[in-house]
C-alpha cells in the first residue's frame, strides 16, 4: 500500500473549479520516493501521482471525495499532471456519451467507411447539443427527435 504524506510530496497543485451545479477541488501530489513498491514490476516508473477530488453538488447538497493514483514514466510538475488528467477525462466523457446515449459500441455498422462516418455524425450531434447548453443528452434527443424545425434551427 502506498502511504503518502503531504510533506513527502515533491510537488503539489490545487485547483478549485465551480461548474454548472457543482464545485470541485482537485489536489495533485507528486512523489518520487516509492517506499516499498517493487519498481521492477513497473518498468520505467518515474513518479506516482495522487489526485484527490472533493466535489460538492449544489442542487442536492451532496459532498463526495475520491482519491486516484497514477503511475507515470515521465517527470512533470503537479500542475501539468492536473491539467493532463483533467483533459483526459473530458475526452472520456465524450466516449461515454457516444457509447451510452448513442450506443456506439453496440452498433452493427461495421463495413467500409460507415463506422467512421457515423462516428463523425455522433460527434457533430454531441457538439451541437453541448453548444446549445443541453445538460442531459437523452432528454435532449427525446425533445428534439421528432422536431425537424427545431433541429434545423440548432444548425444555423
Amino acid at each position: 500500500m502506498f502511504n503518502s504524506n503531504l510533506s513527502d510530496a515533491i510537488d503539489y497543485n490545487k485547483t478549485q473549479e465551480p461548474t454548472r451545479n457543482r464545485f470541485e477541488v482537485r489536489e495533485v501530489e507528486v512523489y518520487d520516493d516509492f517506499y516499498n513498491i517493487d519498481t521492477t514490476k513497473f518498468f520505467g516508473i518515474k513518479e506516482i501521482v495522487k489526485v484527490t477530488r472533493n466535489t460538492y453538488l449544489k442542487n442536492t447538497d451532496h459532498f463526495s471525495s475520491e482519491i486516484s493514483f497514477y503511475i507515470s514514466s515521465k517527470k512533470m510538475s503537479a500542475r501539468e499532471y492536473n491539467i493532463g488528467i483533467r483533459s483526459h477525462w473530458s475526452v472520456e466523457s465524450m466516449h461515454y456519451v457516444k457509447d451510452v446515449t448513442f450506443g456506439e459500441d453496440a452498433s452493427l455498422i461495421r463495413s467500409g467507411n460507415a463506422p467512421t462516418n457515423f462516428s463523425i455524425i455522433r460527434n457533430i450531434a454531441i457538439n451541437v447539443l453541448r453548444r446549445q447548453n443541453y445538460l442531459n443528452f437523452p432528454q435532449a434527443i427525446r425533445m428534439l427527435g421528432g422536431n425537424i424545425k427545431k433541429l434545423c434551427c440548432l444548425l444555423e
